[in-house]
């Protein structure tokens, strides 16, 4: 156990950590919503169902880069609030600088034990969307292109996006291998409603340091899947039809994916456990469409394949004050689109990985620590988790947390359950800082890398304990 708890905490110490998923839910063992990080967690009761929309709402948002401290201020004896631009972008990580967003709101949830195998069965919608760039993106513009003079300090920006909404149907199974070890899988059906992929946008501009004229050459290949019939053009202009939208249509972009989780008892006391979850695919058919970038080489303000520009002449400037309609769509020529109807494509969901150790102590306490990882766009993003967790009188179900990410080392994360009867109100948050600010709550959700809160309503009955599962061990035993 020692072992296992060491290599946890010096992978985290030692991995650039960049990213942070929620997990306070997690550590709530009297919550059967902590399956959904490992499906082999043990839940402490033989029924559970869902409040119907309700039973669990979880939104995150993670954000390395736009801050609010870094953006605004006040000059001194100014009441005037000013932006600072250049602080803004001296705080950008030269790479992987991440605005990630997530919504998942269960609409149906129940589980229930037989005498081997717990069921679980989960229907529920998913939003899930990120945003990955560098800091030449926002520097070019700020800084102006004399920062970047000479091809060898040439401008690079470069984005990347990636936005999945659907819809998933899991059926969830726990079992015991031995008598110390529960496997858990949830096989899920994923359909899928709409979907941005932009695989490409990337530019490189040189500034001559001599006559200061900018070269400019570019790549951007993005694509979009939508459910909901749509149309638009090579100038980004487009309208939904929803008119012509029908249930079915919300059922054919295809796609499944495997939740599958691992526990050993080590001992009453100690246990480790790991998880795979999110391994899977969305076949993508309905309204596609295809934008790649088709820089010709002819015109005005071309030269050897690049976009040249040096500056507006008089009759550019005459042209832009007497006609500037005609002088705008020459300029769009310049970067044409190619546009095309795309049959299908398949997208992958942003899998990850947990790893987990914990020690019980008494009846009522555990502590754990967890690594875990995702990788978005070839970016490996890592977070590290210790937890305490206190169930008390059968009512109070407790957590604290604090999680250790990129940029991000003040994540104090709360969680409360409470149990009535057969009903249980929760709520938990991996960063409750995020919510705490003496100005407004606006300005901290702004200032803070993490942000993100779950919280729902269960009804669950035929209470489980733990010792029940060790007297059947050893009678095997």
């Amino acid at each position: 156990m020692k072992r296992t708890l060491t290599l946890i905490l010096f992978l985290s110490l030692f991995a650039t950590v960049s990213a942070q998923d929620g997990a306070t839910l997690h550590f709530m063992r009297m919550n059967p919503y902590s399956t959904n990080y490992n499906p082999s967690t043990f839940i402490p009761y033989r029924y559970y169902v869902g409040m119907i929309g309700i039973g669990n709402v979880n939104v995150a948002a993670s954000n390395t880069g736009f801050h609010y401290n870094t953006l605004f201020g006040k000059n001194a004896g100014s009441p005037i609030t000013t932006i600072y631009l250049n602080d803004f972008v001296n705080h950008l990580a030269r790479k992987g600088n991440t605005l990630n967003t997530s919504v998942a709101l269960s609409l149906v949830d129940f589980g229930f034990t037989t005498k081997k195998i717990r069921f679980a069965f989960s229907y529920k919608v998913r939003f899930d969307e990120n945003f990955l760039y560098n800091q030449d993106l926002f520097a070019f513009p700020v800084y102006g292109n004399m920062h970047f003079a000479g091809e060898e300090n040439a401008a690079h920006p470069d984005l990347y996006v990636g936005l999945n909404a659907y819809h998933e149907i899991g059926l969830g199974m726990q079992t015991e291998l031995t008598p110390r070890l529960y496997l858990g899988v949830k096989p899920k059906l994923l359909f899928g409603l709409a979907n941005v992929r932009v695989k490409d946008a990337s530019a490189t501009i040189i500034t001559d340091p001599d006559d200061y004229s900018m070269s400019l050459c570019y790549n951007l290949d993005a694509s979009a899947m939508c459910a909901i019939p749509y149309s638009i053009d090579s100038a980004f202009n487009g309208e939904f039809n929803p008119g012509s939208f029908k249930a079915a249509d919300a059922f054919k972009n295809v796609g499944a994916a495997l939740d599958l989780g691992l526990t050993y008892r080590i001992n009453d006391q100690f246990g480790i456990a790991a998880s795979l979850l999110d391994l899977g695919f969305i076949r993508w058919k309905t309204n596609g469409n295809r934008f790649q970038s088709a820089l010709q080489d002819a015109g005005t303000y071309y030269n050897d394949g690049s976009f040249l520009f040096s500056g507006l002449s008089t009759e550019d400037v005459e042209r832009i004050i007497n006609d500037p309609e005609s002088f705008k769509e020459e300029l769009l020529t310049y970067f044409p689109l190619h546009h095309e109807g795309v049959d299908h494509y398949t997208t992958a969901l942003n899998g990850r990985f947990m790893v987990e150790g914990y020690a019980n102590v008494g009846q009522c306490h555990r502590f754990s620590a967890l690594f875990q990882g995702r990788i978005v766009h070839n970016k490996f993003l890592p977070s590290f988790t210790v937890a305490w967790n206190g169930n008390f009188w059968k009512v109070l179900d407790v957590c604290a947390t604090y999680t250790m990410a990129k940029k991000s080392y003040a994540n104090i994360g709360l969680g409360l359950g409470v149990n009535m009867a057969v009903v249980q109100l929760y709520i938990a948050t991996d960063n409750i800082l995020s919510f705490i600010n003496s100005k407004s709550i606006q300005r901290s959700l702004l200032n803070t890398p993490n942000a993100n809160v779950q919280l729902g309503l269960v009804f669950n009955w035929g209470k489980l304990q733990e010792k029940e599962l060790r007297a059947r061990q050893a009678a095997k035993n």
